[in-house]
């Protein structure tokens, strides 16, 4: 049977990477796009025609990732996985001058949604004995993230929901996986819009790399993610790591 998987943020950088090496033989899976942006996804369906549904919209509002799973469901009749890729950074900011509203629709993005995501999801994934891959940062633990409290406390909140869904649904794997540094839409955004929120030597570090074209690819993380959703195993269900330790390097290559 295909294999059918649900990926957000998947209009464009490593969201869209994922879902095209998911498409692509030999996964050759049917997939749904979820993402705000209509285009990428777009072009996703035109170029794998009969393999791509997509729902466009903000997973801040929850029914849109209840969408994503009723589409799997109508569309392709059956849910092997979900890479829960979609998230946002702002508010780049301190404690002291956070924007409560934008701190808490941050986690309506990347966390909440991922919870009323999976309510809907469950029992399509209880049957198919699906893969949950969530993806996580560095920030999610590391202090020197200055101004980057709600997006790793988030991201903290993602690490710790891997672990517990591992718990209560023993044949769902579930894994947490750190992309690192790369050349996203994020980046740009952090090097354009915050860099007087972050301390300067990060954010010089960030500018330097993209500058210099040392930044790297989204291609390896997507690689490893990709390849943990296809066929991660149980044995590394509930856990949290970078793309690159040397416990997933047998999903570096595809």
């Amino acid at each position: 049977m295909t294999a059918v998987f649900i990926v957000t943020g998947a209009s464009r950088g490593l969201g869209y990477n994922i879902a095209e090496k998911l498409l692509a033989a030999p996964v050759s899976a049917k997939v749904v796009a979820v993402a705000r942006s209509e285009s990428g996804m777009a072009k996703l369906a035109q170029d794998y025609p009969g393999q791509v549904e997509y729902v466009t919209g903000d997973l801040a509002n929850y029914d849109t990732g209840v969408k994503a799973v009723q589409t799997a469901i109508n569309k392709f009749g059956s849910l092997s996985g979900i890479v829960f890729n979609a998230a946002v950074i702002k508010p780049v900011a301190t404690i002291a001058t956070t924007d409560i509203e934008e701190f808490k629709k941050l986690f309506d993005i990347n966390f909440f949604s991922i919870i009323t995501t999976l309510k809907a999801a469950i029992p399509y994934l209880r049957e198919s004995k699906g893969k949950v891959v969530l993806v996580s940062s560095e920030a999610s633990y590391e202090s020197h993230f200055y101004g980057w409290e709600a997006y790793g406390s988030s991201k903290a909140c993602v690490n710790h929901l891997a672990a517990t869904l591992a718990g209560e649904e023993s044949e769902i794997f579930t894994i947490s996986v750190d992309p690192g540094v790369m050349d996203s839409a994020m980046q740009q955004e952090i090097r354009e819009q915050h860099g007087g929120q972050m301390k300067g030597e990060h954010h010089e570090y960030l500018t330097k790399i993209k500058e210099d074209g040392t930044i790297p690819s989204t291609d390896p993380p997507a690689t490893v993610i990709a390849n943990l959703a296809v066929k991660g195993p149980m044995e590394l269900s509930g856990t949290y790591y970078a793309f690159n330790s040397p416990t997933l390097s047998p999903y570096l290559t595809a």
